[in-house]
């Protein structure tokens, strides 16, 4: 009895239609648009490609630097 009430209850929490997160994500935008204006909306849509780009190319590097290691790696250990 008592782990169904709980089951139920976790099941009633996980199925809300939004998130907390995305509760706060949009009163955020919301707020900075009513303070700054389009520019807010520009500077964060800015920040969203300049941070996409970013973690492609440090993800582009890290691999690179891991296949140069491995590389280096078998090269000390056949010599």
């Amino acid at each position: 009895m008592i782990r169904t009430a709980e089951k139920n209850r976790k099941q009633r929490f996980s199925n809300l239609p939004i998130s907390i997160g995305s509760i706060l994500k949009i009163t955020f935008a919301v707020a900075g648009f009513a303070l700054w204006g389009w520019s807010f909306v520009a500077v964060v849509a800015g920040i969203y490609l300049v941070w996409a780009i970013i973690k492609g190319v440090l993800s582009c590097l890290i691999s690179l630097a891991v296949i140069v290691g491995f590389i280096l790696l078998l090269i000390v250990l056949i010599f």
